[in-house]
């Protein structure tokens, strides 16, 4: 590889384009320096007319030591915050507008704003205020009646306020003139306020004592004496100056003296004409400070030294009475007067035009435009003079009051600022001025708003109420900026910090975090709506799979749909998050968006993913499907027009669409969220969803439409060996999110007014349905749930195709034909069919079918596969929640020939693990007697793959117990269908088996645990009192002569979940007695296929809740591994299918975790 010889870097400068370095240079040349821009402006201003007309007032009520204390504590606060500017003036560049631009990007748009606004009328208040100050001593000097140095000037109201008019429009034009005029005047006449100043000290040195006939007064001269006499306060009444009725108060001198140190930004509202605003600022302001500390202290001093008390008392012009050179006096009034007016005027329009610029207010984008040449803002001049001219009118006292409280609350937010940055500790915060930290910061802020309710407290109060109103109006009516406020430093700061602590092992604070799996926004308006009411506050994430082989060939596309679904986000005004996966097939994506989602204690905790659709599956394999002319989704007009008729477009219109989801990957992609324990939800329907308005009114409660509810239970069994006793479970956790859901979703407001809840429950028989409202009463009271109830018997003849299947009773020809189209492949209906027909078959159906369950240590002795006992239609429920290793090697495996390797035996066990989580004994008796004690330690939800630091020992406990001695083995497998299975342990089938998911069965009692905490279950079912025989049999024919097993019922008290132990002997006898029956062949709902019972359940629904708004539902899963079968897989979604055909807009929900509490 030969050695590069190019440099990186020319070796020398670039030349500048033609015309551009001779264009900067020259606006370079127009910019100020430290000292003209800076020092003199600030100068000028803190060295206040007020000095002339007001110390000597001050004075004789304060004393020396009042006085002082006065300079010093103004000083404290102008001191600190000047500090706090000069930290934030040398962290960057600073542009116009002064302490508005420093404070807008820092604080942001809102209390830049404001405070922007605030500080511009707080200038314009002060340019008013100069120039009615001017104009006192120039009446006292030169008026026709009584003009110390000349009288050519007649009083008068109206005469004054003609000179008053006339004094602004001079500084007005000469502000007009440009910045650089201002600076050289300035330089001026900042030198005659010097030395009108300095001469104040100077004449005390030098002016003997005289008396002064028209006070009826003397002045003394310097004298220890009248030092010993004005050292301290003496507060009176009336004195000359005086501007209330009663004595004068500590708070009135302080809101008198503090103005005139207040100055401090005239400097920095000239940074738009700076030529170094980051390094002029803080040294200009700093060194004006300083000298004019020791101007105001050498007066105070001097004045105290030498002139008595009385005459303090008597003279308002008391220092030019006793001055050395009257018109020097006079020059400096002038001084500081017109300089004070001209900075405010320019000020304050340079602040009005970055405002202008940076569009905070609307109706102001006259004010942006500057001069072609210097960029002075000639219309905001104007503008300001308009009002400066205005303010005139009003009570210049009050003008002084106003003026004082817009500076401190410029100050406060200063420092606040500044603090805020500090704390933020943002790396790029890094000031070159070092003298600061919080503590300064802090306790300028403070002192600043201590200061404003000193000078008046409801003055103080109403600015603070107008910042808020601005602050308001600003955030509703500014468009977002991008300035990167400290904002976004402090809430980073503590949304880690209270990240680290979240913990969401607490049921008592659970709430729903959504994670909405979408493929286009445009078919998924209305679930996306849905999702967002249904988020209680809680995380929301736009999901999205981006699918590729290659990632890097996507990468720039994964990077403009992400800023699109962001721009989608917030055009639909969604609380949420969005989050992009990529992956080279849709499963891969999903799982990749699923481990990205969240952060901490902020994950999502239910998955919502739409119904597959069946219709282009249709298409593509016409034959796999039901010949029944079936309306799918996507064909329905609602599917491609759910968006408002104002929207026409939206950002993520321009992505890029995925290819479709296949069957398997869609089954796949809900075994793999049951894996990773997340609830998991099926939405159906929602295109056809309407959402309520926000604004919509309150509905009449017979005018509110239905939220139903239907937690059907569902039922797991598994036996043990030891005890000959199998444990029957049920879905407490699905059961109750259902409620939960539901609940949620109605306390939204705009659900709320237009909408109900209802809870619909349904048992088999007619003497069932009392026990079974009185115990879902006490649980929705237990759950502080209000919803009606109603309970629904299937074998009360209503429900026509419960009858068929159940009885063959045809009471309609065209629900036989559609349910023999629907069961056309099913090998269960088909053998009933053929044994209803053949009643010679019906002894040896009936006998497969009845539910107690086989023991498995008689498997042993005849040999049945999976196929056989599908085709029989047996019902295998084999899987629990209470497993552990251990209870593993309990079971009886089967001798079938389909072996396994040992890697299979290792994907088996470590799917087997027992959960971390804890939960307070039951009472004894509560839970099965022949399980393993650590059986206790499960909680509702058992998590996969989590261990008490037992893993490596499980692992090896299961394998050695999984194969017995000689024989290489297979646990028996779960039918899909039940809740739970992978998350408690159980081990899946390859192929999975039709049988019953649902059980019509009264639900257990529910058990409020008083002295739960922590993550215990405080709800939970519990068994019913110890029966001899159940209410009815298992199999349910007319004349079937059946000694019922006996029965014994308890609680699992780690789930939550009911189980039923049934003896081996009562399994023995019942199997072997002899069986006798009718022509007829009947079936419990609890007996039948899935398929079978989903289209009872369509049925019902369709009858109860087919003008209902939504239904919440239970969603029986797959087995892991059924996605390995493409017959498999499109059976499981042909089965939901079947259910959810024709139903409104319906979410199907299985529940992983316990969700509900009645703990405090």
């Amino acid at each position: 590889m030969s050695p590069e010889r190019t440099p990186l870097l020319p070796l020398t400068k670039p030349k500048p384009q033609q015309g551009t370095a001779s264009v900067s240079s020259k606006a370079e040349d127009h910019k100020l320096t430290t000292f003209g821009g800076v020092f003199i402006p600030t100068t000028l201003n803190v060295l206040s007319i007020l000095m002339f007309l007001r110390f000597g007032f001050i004075l004789g009520q304060m004393g020396i030591l009042g006085c002082l204390l006065l300079l010093v504590m103004s000083y404290t606060i102008d001191l600190l915050t000047t500090v706090s500017i000069s930290a934030i003036a040398t962290n960057g560049t600073v542009r116009g507008g002064g302490a508005y631009y420093m404070i807008s990007r820092s604080l942001g748009v809102e209390f830049g704003g404001a405070i922007g606004f605030i500080f511009f009328i707080g200038q314009v208040l002060n340019s008013s205020l100069n120039v009615a100050g001017f104009i006192e001593p120039l009446m006292v000097n030169f008026n026709t009646e009584s003009g110390l140095l000349g009288s050519f000037l007649p009083p008068g109201k109206w005469f004054e306020f003609a000179y008053c008019s006339l004094f602004l429009l001079i500084c007005t034009c000469v502000a007009l003139i440009g910045s650089s005029s201002v600076s050289k005047a300035g330089t001026f006449l900042c030198f005659a306020l010097l030395v009108a100043t300095i001469s104040v000290p100077v004449s005390t040195l030098f002016v003997q004592p005289f008396e002064v006939p028209s006070m009826n007064s003397f002045y003394s001269g310097p004298s220890l004496t009248t030092a010993k006499a004005n050292m301290f306060p003496h507060f009176t009444k009336g004195a000359a100056g005086s501007q209330i009725k009663g004595k004068e108060t500590f708070n009135d001198l302080f809101g008198i003296f503090f103005p005139a140190t207040a100055g401090i930004f005239a400097g920095a509202s000239m940074s738009g004409d700076l030529k170094r605003p980051s390094y002029s600022i803080p040294r200009g302001t700093l060194w004006g400070l300083a000298i004019t500390f020791v101007c105001y202290a050498s007066v105070i001093i001097a004045m105290g030294v030498s002139i008595p008390r009385d005459l303090l008392h008597k003279d308002i012009q008391v220092i030019q009475t006793v001055s050395m050179s009257k018109p020097l006096i006079i020059l400096g009034e002038l001084s500081t007067s017109l300089f004070s007016v001209i900075v405010g005027i320019v000020g304050a329009a340079k602040v009005l035009q970055a405002i202008a610029r940076d569009k905070i207010f609307p109706g102001i984008s006259l004010f942006a435009k500057g001069h072609k040449k210097t960029d002075d803002p000639t219309i905001g001049i104007l503008f300001t003079w308009v009002l400066t001219q205005l303010f005139l009118f009003a009570d210049i006292n009050r003008i002084a009051t106003f003026i004082t409280m817009a500076f401190l609350m410029t100050f406060i937010v200063t420092n606040v600022a500044c603090l805020l940055l500090k704390i933020g500790s943002a790396p790029n915060f890094r000031p070159s001025f070092k003298y600061f930290n919080t503590a300064t910061a802090f306790f300028g802020a403070v002192a600043c708003f201590v200061a404003m309710f000193i000078v008046d407290g409801l003055s103080a109060c109403l600015v603070l109420i107008f910042l808020l109103f601005l602050i308001l109006f600003i955030h509703y009516t500014s468009p977002p900026k991008q300035w990167g406020d400290v904002s976004q430093s402090l809430i980073y700061h503590q949304v880690r910090k209270y990240l680290l602590r979240l913990r969401q092992d607490n049921v008592k604070y659970w709430r729903p975090q959504v994670l909405l799996l979408i493929d286009n926004p445009r078919t998924s308006w209305n679930l996306i709506q849905f999702c967002n009411s249904l988020k209680k506050g809680g995380l929301y994430i736009l999901g999205h799979v981006i699918i590729t082989e290659t990632f890097q060939d996507r990468y720039r596309e994964l990077k403009r749909q992400k800023l699109k679904w962001t721009q989608f986000r917030d055009f639909a005004s969604l609380k949420a998050f969005v989050q992009i996966g990529i992956g080279p097939n849709l499963a891969w994506g999903v799982r990749n968006v699923f481990l990205g989602s969240g952060l901490g204690g902020m994950k999502p905790n239910i998955t919502v993913l739409g119904f597959f659709d069946l219709s282009s599956y249709a298409k593509q394999h016409p034959d796999a499907l039901r010949t029944s002319s079936k309306s799918y989704e996507r064909n329905n007009y609602e599917y491609n027009h759910q968006l408002p008729d104002h929207i026409q477009s939206l950002p993520t219109d321009s992505c890029k669409a995925e290819q479709r989801v296949n069957i398997t990957e869609w089954v796949r992609i809900i075994e793999d969220l049951i894996i990773l324990e997340s609830n998991v939800a099926v939405a159906k329907g929602f295109p056809r969803l309407e959402i309520p308005e926000k604004n919509s009114p309150e509905k009449s409660s017979q005018e509110k439409t239905f939220i139903d509810l239907y937690p059907i239970q569902m039922s797991a069994q598994v036996t043990n060996k030891q005890t000959s006793k199998s444990a029957l479970t049920t879905n407490f956790d699905t059961y109750t999110l259902i409620l939960q859901l539901g609940a949620i979703l109605n306390t939204v407001p705009q659900w709320k007014r237009s909408h109900k809840l209802r809870v619909v429950v349904f048992v088999e028989y007619q003497e069932d349905v009392e026990d079974e409202k009185h115990r879902l009463t006490l649980l929705l009271e237990a759950l502080r749930i209000q919803a009606q109830i109603k309970i629904l018997v299937l074998s009360d003849g209503k429900y026509k195709v419960y009858e068929y299947i159940t009885k063959g009773t045809i009471t309609d020809a065209r629900i036989m034909e559609s349910i023999s189209e629907a069961l056309s492949k099913d090998d269960w209906w088909s053998s009933v069919l053929e044994a209803r027909k053949h009643r010679s078959m019906t002894r040896n159906l009936v006998a497969l079918n009845k539910t107690v369950t086989i023991p498995f240590s008689r498997m042993t002795k005849r040999r049945l596969t999976m196929s056989n006992l599908q085709t029989m239609g047996v019902s295998m429920s084999m899987k629990t929640n209470n497993l552990h290793g251990p209870e593993i090697s309990q079971l009886e495996y089967s001798d079938d020939d389909d072996y396994y390797s040992e890697d299979d035996m290792s994907l088996y066990s470590n799917a087997i693990l027992p959960n971390a989580s804890t939960v307070p004994d039951i009472p004894n008796g509560a839970g099965p007697k022949g399980f393993n004690e650590s059986s206790r330690n499960m909680s509702s939800a058992a998590a996969l793959h989590r261990m008490k630091g037992t893993s490596s020992e499980s692992s090896t406990a299961i394998r050695n117990h999984s194969k017995p001695e000689g024989v290489m083995a297979k646990p028996k497998l779960a039918k899909y269908g039940s809740t739970s299975s992978i998350q408690s342990g159980t081990i899946t089938p390859k192929k999975p088996i039709k049988s019953a998911a649902f059980t019509a069965s009264r639900i257990p009692a529910a058990h409020v645990v008083e002295d739960a905490e922590g993550e215990e279950p405080s709800i939970m079912f519990v068994p019913e009192a110890e029966t001899n025989k159940p209410k009815q049999p298992a199999v349910r024919a007319p004349t079937t002569r059946l000694k019922p097993p006996s029965v014994n019922r308890s609680h699992d008290d780690s789930s939550g979940r009911e189980t039923t132990e049934v003896s081996e002997e009562d399994q023995e006898s019942s199997s072997a007695q002899e069986l006798e029956f009718d022509e007829d062949i009947h079936f419990s709902f609890n007996e039948i296929t899935t398929k079978a019972q989903h289209l009872i359940l369509n049925e019902i629904m369709k009858k109860i809740s087919l003008n209902s708004s939504v239904i919440f539902s239970t969603l029986p899963t797959p087995e892991i591994g059924c996605h390995n079968s493409e017959a498999d897989s499109l059976e499981y979604v042909q089965s939901l299918d079947v259910w959810c055909d024709g139903l409104p807009p319906i979410l199907l929900i299985n529940a992983q975790t316990m969700t509900v509490t009645t703990a405090l």
